[in-house]
């Protein structure tokens, strides 16, 4: 049995909720999905405000884009690579938010997808 890459490690601990690509303006397109909800996403990258605010706003929606979250970049202790992690909030969510990480696959998609939005459920 060959061992796991990093990336693999994540993507079987993990449940995928979306697949985006990277535009050449350092934005990424795609979709997340859930048992309820189904929605194209743009995650923009910001000039930050302060040292905790986010560096990407997320926003739903075609055409008109409605602000649904926020991202930050990170880069995983244990490989060092760097990913975002995402916060996203719906009506349909309840009070809670969807924090989801956007990881890079090692090799793009066919279709050009190039990352990854995986949750990992955490218990309270």
């Amino acid at each position: 049995m060959v061992p796991a890459t990093n990336s693999e490690r994540i993507i079987t601990m993990a449940i995928t909720l979306g697949t985006f690509t990277k535009q050449n303006d350092g934005s990424f397109t795609g979709t997340l999905k859930t048992l309820n909800v189904t929605a194209n996403l743009v995650v923009v990258p910001v000039d930050k405000m302060s040292e905790n605010a986010p560096d990407y706003r997320v926003y739903a929606g075609n055409g008109q884009r409605y602000e649904v979250g926020a991202g930050w970049s990170q880069v995983a202790k244990s490989s060092g690579e760097t990913y975002l992690n995402l916060k996203i909030a719906a009506p349909e969510f309840g009070p809670n938010w969807v924090r989801a990480r956007l990881v890079k696959l090692e090799t793009p998609m066919e279709d050009g997808t190039s990352h990854l939005a995986l949750w990992e459920p955490r218990e309270r």
